[in-house]
């Protein structure tokens, strides 16, 4: 997907990502996204207690509904870092809005990578300098930026929908980074979204919402949610469609796709899950509420038991019971029902006696890249499907040498 159009499908936006010196490595670590004109604007932000000064600055700038361009970089998240690391992340805001002729306040800051570190700003603003100018359409732009946000991530991860609103063609590109310290707790990683539909901040904020609660929420890696993460949105209108100001079919059809673009982000972040070998899908049926199947959904999604037998391939359902027991959601233990890959391991609280055919049918479903786990509470009508990947001795060797 790195080498196709996301971010400037959509008309009216240029990107760019460059190498400013942040990371040791050399790799790429600044990106600029920018509207030609001014956008509609929505995010979500992560709700970790102790958020990068970033994350302070953002949200005051989406505020208003408004924005035209958003600057991030890779390789230090600038979090603990007191009010220098918040004038940091203005100082950012203010070199790319000098630099690309907007106001400040129109510009969204990101940053990710090491805790606890500053930022070394004349790098910085020297990169911001040199990549403004150059900012382009097309993939060769639009890969350079999904690269420039990576940090442990393997592979950029990027996405395009296409959206025909009447006579109108609606574009939706979007990139994401996020490999490590990802858990179902909004936001989870960086994602950034353009579009060139015309909607009115208020409803595209509800709608980003809506989409992110059923896709970047109900993903997990690791069970920790990050200082920094971000999901920040721009539309500038320049499709030409009647502006969507209340609910209805354009609305209803806008949501539908910016929520299967979002699951397709949510999607390539588990996959590139720091050592993952494989993605599970826990499948949650018959609970009594929505809440409790995503109790259920995310105590599966989280737990480290389920993780470790997932990298084994070993069909130990003993595990879901487990989870289930300890969601906190109802449960009846003489009701509930459990599969893995489409085959029952356990009915009505009982072990079902499997065929050495079913047996050797469930293990060689779990080698491949995609477990797919089903509880069955039956009492009720709630459903939820969440994301996790497995467990593996490499992300234990990942993050013991993250800094080091």
């Amino acid at each position: 997907m790195a080498n196709l159009y996301n971010i400037t499908a959509a008309k009216g936006f240029r990107t760019g990502g460059t190498t400013c010196g942040i990371k040791a490595s050399g790799k790429p670590d600044l990106m600029i996204i920018t509207s030609d004109s001014p956008c509609s604007v929505a995010g979500v932000f992560t709700t970790n207690k102790m958020p990068g000064a970033p994350v302070v600055v953002s949200k005051r700038h989406v505020r208003n509904g408004k924005a035209q361009a958003i600057v991030c970089n890779s390789g230090i998240s600038n979090v603990c870092t007191g009010p220098q690391g918040l004038a940091d992340a203005l100082t950012m805001c203010l070199q790319t809005g000098e630099q690309l002729g907007i106001d400040p306040a129109d510009v969204l800051v990101c940053s990710t990578g090491v805790i606890g570190h500053m930022l070394p700003m004349g790098k910085i603003e020297a990169g911001i300098e040199k990549l403004a100018p150059k900012l382009a359409k097309g993939p060769k732009a639009d890969s350079a930026t999904a690269r420039a946000i990576m940090t442990t991530d393997l592979v950029p991860k990027s996405s395009l929908i296409r959206l025909q609103l009447g006579s109108k063609t609606i574009h939706m590109g979007g990139i994401a980074k996020g490999s490590g310290m990802i858990a179902p707790n909004m936001a989870t990683m960086l994602s950034f979204i353009t579009t060139d539909i015309a909607i009115t901040p208020i409803l595209l904020k509800q709608v980003l919402k809506r989409a992110a609660d059923v896709s970047y929420n109900r993903i997990s890696i690791d069970d920790d949610t990050s200082t920094s993460d971000s999901v920040l949105i721009l539309a500038n209108g320049q499709a030409g469609n009647r502006l969507i100001d209340k609910p209805g079919k354009n609305l209803d059809a806008f949501e539908a796709a910016l929520t299967t673009l979002c699951k397709d982000l949510a999607y390539q972040i588990v996959k590139d899950g720091e050592g993952a070998t494989r993605v599970y899908r826990a499948q949650i049926s018959g609970a009594a509420s929505l809440k409790d199947a995503n109790r259920n959904g995310k105590t599966i999604a989280n737990s480290p038991l389920v993780k470790t037998a997932i990298h084994g391939n070993d069909p130990n359902w003993g595990r879901l019971v487990m989870a289930v027991g300890r969601s906190g959601a109802k449960v009846k233990p003489d009701k509930l029902d459990i599969g893995i890959g489409g085959i029952l391991l356990c009915k009505s609280g009982e072990p079902v006696q499997l065929t050495k055919a079913q047996l050797a049918k469930i293990i060689k479903h779990m080698k491949s890249k995609e477990v797919l786990l089903t509880v069955n509470l039956n009492l009720g009508q709630g459903e939820a499907q969440w994301l996790g990947c497995d467990l593996s001795r490499e992300y234990i060797t990942i993050n013991a040498d993250y800094t080091t």
